[in-house]
């Protein structure tokens, strides 16, 4: 058998799906930071469709639409604050979901497509921080940017010329259509694969 049939035996194997499996009685509130972070992206979903009708994407505009939503809009301070600090929450919980899988050793077979997943989807919803935090555009969106600009022209392979292409094409209104639709779609179409994986194989055992 080739190693391509190998593999895309391994994948079949690994993906194909059975009926729900039920939830263990080892289960404790460890393994429930899965399920936290998916109320979380809830929360910033419906947080962020309700600041969609009120953000402006404009560098000029953008801080001053903000301060509209927060001050003079009904329940605006709500919604904004709520968005801002549970997109901080869910960057902790996704983390120490992932740190509990690692220490359980849930990721070995025939889990690792689903752990695979859950490390994409920490990456995701990190990108999603770092765009959210550029959007209002103040004095710390502009210094947050710059920093990791710098970063990235430090990489050593790729890393200028990926510095070079994001400070050339990079808008404020760019920024803001991949936070609200490049970004989730792309969440959740790995959500989506993580809860087939979950479904597919279970819950794993105690150490």
């Amino acid at each position: 058998m080739s190693n391509a049939v190998k593999v895309a035996e391994w994948i079949k194997e690994r993906i194909r799906l059975k009926k729900g499996k039920p939830i263990p009685a080892h289960v404790n509130f460890f393994y429930c930071f899965g399920g936290i972070s998916l109320f979380l992206i809830l929360l910033q979903l419906a947080s962020g469709v309700f600041m969609l009708f009120f953000y402006t994407p404009e560098p000029d505009k953008a801080l001053l639409s903000i301060a509209h939503l927060s001050n003079e809009v009904t329940l605006g301070w709500l919604f904004r604050n709520m968005h801002r600090w549970s997109s901080t929450l869910l960057l902790a919980t996704v983390f120490s979901h992932m740190v509990i899988v690692f220490y359980l050793k849930a990721f070995q077979n025939p889990r690792q497509l689903t752990w695979m997943s859950g490390v994409f989807q920490l990456l995701t919803v990190f990108l999603l921080v770092v765009t959210g935090l550029i959007l209002p555009w103040d004095w710390r969106s502009y210094w947050s940017f710059a920093i990791w600009m710098d970063y990235i022209g430090t990489w050593t392979v790729g890393g200028e010329s990926l510095q070079n292409m994001l400070l050339d094409t990079f808008t404020l209104n760019a920024a803001y259509f991949i936070h609200i639709l490049i970004i989730p779609l792309i969440l959740a179409v790995s959500l989506s694969f993580h809860f087939k994986m979950v479904r597919r194989h279970g819950i794993s055992e105690p150490l």
